[in-house]
């Protein structure tokens, strides 16, 4: 390889880590944009006494949003706020229609995750695999042991917190419907007394929970102190920067690889 034709392939293979390098940025991006938001870092802390605005979101989601939650900033709000409660309350709280009918939304909205107020009377749940076989197998277990409509045994309270544990630490699409359907009547007739602590790691600075803030809730509604709200600020213009100086360096290089080039042509 000559000298000019070294420092074309040198100009080129440089010019294409640039440009990986910012692939790779946005696809860190994008990974870290699909982790659950935080419900309580959107809209502040969840109101467990007024099951009138449960039925009335759920009226609202049912008369207008079908099909169009993602894309209707006032549904999406409004299917939040219902998972919220859903989540964040006893299971006696919610009315259990209102509960049922909300899953129908699950495939259509964006969620967000909620936890239990912690109970330090309460054991920390068992871990469980996310994924639709492991619980598929756990909820099956757990019919077949007789604990839906008794759940005193000890080996229905286990099957129940594992339960417990997918329901609020599982991606929505990894929890089948059977279990979303019929988890909210075992927890509020059969399994009241063997629920368990949810390892709470709640940050609203994160990417997930920032993605949302600025359109779903305020600073003060979400809990955001002025520093987080600065430091948010700060990340995005950092984030911003980089994405300038990488296409300034991408450029830079193409220049350069059409300078080594012009001169080979001479």
């Amino acid at each position: 390889m000559s000298g000019s034709e070294g420092r074309a392939y040198g100009a080129m293979s440089k010019t294409w880590k640039s440009s990986t390098l910012l692939v790779v940025v946005f696809l860190m991006v994008e990974v870290v944009a699909t982790e659950l938001p935080d419900c309580q870092c959107l809209l502040g802390n969840v109101n467990c006494d007024d099951d009138k605005e449960a039925n009335s979101n759920l009226a609202y989601l049912q008369d207008n949003c079908t099909g169009r939650c993602r894309s209707d900033i006032e549904c999406q709000q409004r299917f939040f706020q219902l998972e919220q409660m859903a989540y964040g309350c006893s299971g006696e709280s919610i009315p259990l229609n209102v509960l049922n009918a909300m899953h129908t939304f699950d495939t259509e909205c964006e969620h967000c995750r909620e936890y239990r107020p912690e109970d330090t009377t309460l054991t920390d749940c068992p871990q469980i695999q996310c994924s639709a076989e492991q619980i598929n197998t756990a909820w099956s277990n757990f019919v077949d042991d007789g604990c839906k409509n008794n759940c005193t045994q000890v080996s229905c309270e286990d099957g129940f917190q594992r339960l417990f544990a997918a329901m609020f630490m599982c991606d929505p699409a990894e929890v089948p419907e059977i279990l979303k359907h019929n988890f909210h009547w075992v927890e509020a007739h059969s399994c009241t007394e063997q629920q368990c602590n949810i390892p709470r790691e709640i940050d609203c600075t994160s990417s997930a929970n920032t993605r949302f803030v600025v359109t779903y809730g305020s600073s003060e509604e979400s809990g955001l102190s002025s520093g987080a709200v600065t430091g948010i600020v700060v990340g995005a213009v950092m984030a911003a920067l980089i994405i300038v100086v990488g296409t300034a360096i991408v450029l830079r290089r193409r220049k350069a690889k059409d300078s080594v080039f012009l001169d080979m042509a001479q």
